[in-house]
Parts: structure tokens; C-alpha cells; sequence
């Protein structure tokens, strides 16, 4: 198969990152996800997190034996209080974000928080409304928009290289029942596919799609001696109207080895076919050279998590929203509870403004 480069797609080779190195940032919530996920991606491109909140000594003494972080606190109040923190990451599952966004907002710091952004619709507008007031920037860690494939494909449908799209694809096969089965909240939420997992795939098909979804169908099931409390397998389809079509299959129920993730976007000029990070195919009437496997030499991106907070930091420094505001990440919300709904309903349409 010939290879095709993204100089030749005419798209970046690189995320877009601050220009700033200096940031000091404060992590509330220093768990797996801070631990895993945020602390190596700042490392990765120079950014310093200067303090860590979270009420778990073992917590505190790790962010400073491990990761030489001095500013500890157990109350994340006095994290957003402190001078030397110029914006606040948020590691915690759901259940404080408002509070947090409402004394940031009253601190007049910039905050960007885990997904999912919050737990009803009427929550997030609050913080939208909490960080609007004041003049923050508020955003979400919707880091899967900038796994590489996922940013690749959605410069290749905004460049229109295979036409207008009328359906896209995301299926997931994977083992969290097993590999979470102790985890203290998503092993015992009732809504881990759906909302805590799902709200990545659906903000997925609209960035990739440029639009959001009218209603959704979702259904779910689970195997007999699973480990989660709730179901976990799920089938979703968006419809988008116009003739664009959605479609998330996802399991975490899997015994076996033969896991893994494949996305389509099907174009009336083309298709692409790729995973989240290595691999790419594109077909493209537009290009006219046949089916092509996506060349990255010479590429250098990096993770997605430094992409999401380079984003956050480079909205600060540019004075616009990031690309993933509250206020944009409110569709996502949105889809999410109207697809937790539709699966309790036993599957049944539901519009996406739906508030629940």
C-alpha cells in the first residue's frame, strides 16, 4: 500500500502548545489520573506543578517523595488561595466540581477539570455562568481530541478530503471489568459506559463530525458474573440529522487477548479507516490516489493530556476559549444523559437537549 504523508494532507504535524513554559500549575485530586496521566504529560513538555491538594496523607506524601512537589494541602481551598498557583487542574471524579469551579471563579483562576464535566445539565451551567461572571477560562479534559489519529481525522473531514461525511464509526473492545473489578468508583457507578467512559466517544463524533448529535438510541447489556455494577457493553447510534449517522459499539467485558479499538469516517468522497494513535488509512476521490497508509515520519506529537492543557494555557495566553469550554462541552453533556436515559428506557430514542 503507497503512504501518504500529512504534509501532503496539508495538516500539522504537531499539536499546537503555549508559548510560555513557566506555568505553575495545582493539582486537586492527586489519584491514578494526576498521577498517570498529568504529571508525566507536563513533565514531558516542561511545565511545573507546583502544589496538590487531596485529603489522603498517602497522597500528599507521594506528590512529595516521588514527584518533590513542597505546596501540600488537604483542603483544595487553600491550593486555589495560594499565590504562587496560576491555574488549577482538577483530578476528581464529579461529585465537587461545582464547588471547585465556584471558588476558583471567586479566586479569579483559570480551571480546567477531568470529564466528565459534570453530572446533570443544570450543573454545568452553573459553572459555565460561575466562570463567565468572573473572566476565567473554564475547560474540560476532553484529552482524546488530541490522541493523534483522533486530531488527524478531524483535520481531514474539516479539509473536506472525503466529502461530506454520513456516518462514523467508533468500536472499542477492551477488559476494565477485570482490570478496574476493585476500583472504588468506577466498579460501583451505575453509569461507567454511558457517561463516565462515553462522554470521550460521543465529544469524539463531534469533533470529528464538526456538529452535534439531534437524539440518540442506546442499549446495554452485561455478562452473567461480571464485576461492575453496571452494564458494560454498549451500542449507541447518533443521529445527527442531514443524513449523518453515529454508530459506538463498546465492551470492557472481554476475557481474552484479541482486544482493541477501530473508528471509521465514511465520506461521499471517501473513507478513512484508524485507531486513536498508530494507524491511518484514508481513500480519498478528492486525492485520487487510492488507498494510502498515513506516513508520521518526522511528526512529534505529543501526549494528549499536555494537548489538552497546552490548549487550556494557549486560550489564556491568545484571550480566546479553549477549544474545549465549558460552554462547548456542554453538547457533550447533553448527549450523554440523553444516552444514559435512552439505555435505562431499554432503548429508546432520546433528543439530546433532554434535561434529566
Amino acid at each position: 500500500m503507497d503512504k501518504i504523508t500529512l504534509a501532503e494532507l496539508g495538516i500539522p504535524d504537531h499539536l499546537p502548545m503555549p508559548t510560555k513554559k513557566d506555568w505553575r500549575i495545582g493539582i486537586i485530586g492527586f489519584g491514578g489520573i494526576a498521577r498517570g496521566a498529568h504529571i508525566p504529560a507536563y513533565k514531558e513538555v516542561g511545565w511545573s506543578v507546583v502544589a496538590v491538594a487531596d485529603p489522603d496523607q498517602n497522597a500528599l506524601k507521594e506528590a512529595k517523595e516521588k514527584y518533590g512537589i513542597k505546596r501540600l494541602y488537604t483542603d483544595y481551598k487553600s491550593l486555589i488561595a495560594d499565590d504562587e498557583v496560576e491555574v488549577i487542574d482538577l483530578c476528581t471524579q464529579p461529585t465537587i466540581r461545582e464547588d471547585v469551579v465556584l471558588t476558583c471563579a471567586n479566586a479569579k483562576k483559570h480551571i480546567i477539570t477531568e470529564k466528565p464535566f459534570g453530572t446533570t445539565v443544570d450543573e454545568c451551567q452553573r459553572m459555565i455562568e460561575y466562570a463567565e461572571r468572573a473572566g476565567i477560562k473554564l475547560a474540560v479534559h476532553q484529552n482524546y481530541r488530541w490522541m493523534r489519529m483522533n486530531y488527524i481525522a478531524h483535520h481531514i473531514v474539516k479539509l473536506n478530503l472525503i466529502g461530506d461525511p454520513f456516518f462514523a464509526s467508533i468500536e472499542i473492545f477492551g477488559q476494565q471489568d477485570v482490570d478496574l473489578a476493585r476500583h472504588p468508583f468506577y466498579s460501583r457507578c451505575e453509569d461507567f459506559l454511558t457517561i463516565q467512559w462515553d462522554n470521550h466517544l460521543e465529544d469524539l463524533l463531534r469533533y470529528w463530525l464538526g456538529t452535534d448529535a439531534i437524539r440518540v438510541f442506546a442499549k446495554t447489556g452485561r455478562m452473567i458474573g461480571q464485576n461492575f455494577i453496571s452494564d458494560n457493553l454498549l451500542m449507541v447510534i447518533a443521529d445527527f440529522g442531514n443524513g449523518l449517522t453515529g454508530h459506538i459499539l463498546h465492551t470492557e467485558l472481554l476475557r481474552s487477548s484479541l482486544g482493541g479499538v477501530e473508528c471509521r469516517i465514511d465520506g461521499d468522497k471517501g473513507s478513512i479507516k484508524f485507531d486513536f494513535n498508530n494507524n491511518l488509512i484514508i481513500d480519498s476521490k478528492v486525492l485520487g490516489k487510492g488507498a494510502c497508509k498515513l506516513d508520521l515520519s518526522g511528526s512529534s506529537f505529543v501526549s494528549s493530556h499536555a494537548g489538552s492543557m497546552g490548549d487550556f494555557l494557549l486560550a489564556i495566553e491568545e484571550g480566546r476559549e479553549p477549544s474545549v469550554s465549558g460552554k462547548n462541552n456542554l453538547a457533550t453533556i447533553k448527549t450523554v444523559i440523553a444516552e444514559d436515559k435512552s439505555a435505562k428506557l431499554g432503548g429508546k430514542w432520546v433528543v439530546c437537549s433532554d434535561k434529566t
